[in-house]
């Protein structure tokens, strides 16, 4: 009750919303990243937040997707996994991240 929302309509949390002037005001330059959907939004949310500068972390067992014809969804997450622990500060378990 009383936290901060941002609705999206894309994939991206920035795009068309304060999201980002609402983290620098707050000092904020650290995110970790989790949520649905592994191929589309949690993808995006951390190739733009890197984008703008932020030290992104990506909690590798705190996102998920569905199956789809050609993959399941655990080789969906590992793939992106993978993918993004080459663009992003650290890509690790959730029980892993400090604050």
């Amino acid at each position: 009750m009383g936290e901060p929302v941002t609705e999206k309509w894309a994939c991206s949390s920035f795009y068309n919303t304060d999201l980002d002037q609402r983290l620098r005001a707050a000092g904020i330059d650290t995110l970790v990243i989790a949520g649905l959907q592994s191929e589309f939004c949690i993808d995006t949310a951390c190739r733009v937040a890197q984008s703008l500068g932020y030290k992104v972390t990506l909690a590798a067992d705190a996102h998920s997707t569905f199956d789809n014809p050609v993959l399941s969804a655990h080789k969906i997450i590992a793939h992106h996994n993978r993918l993004l622990s080459g663009i992003v500060e650290s890509v690790r378990p959730a029980a892993e991240i400090a604050f």
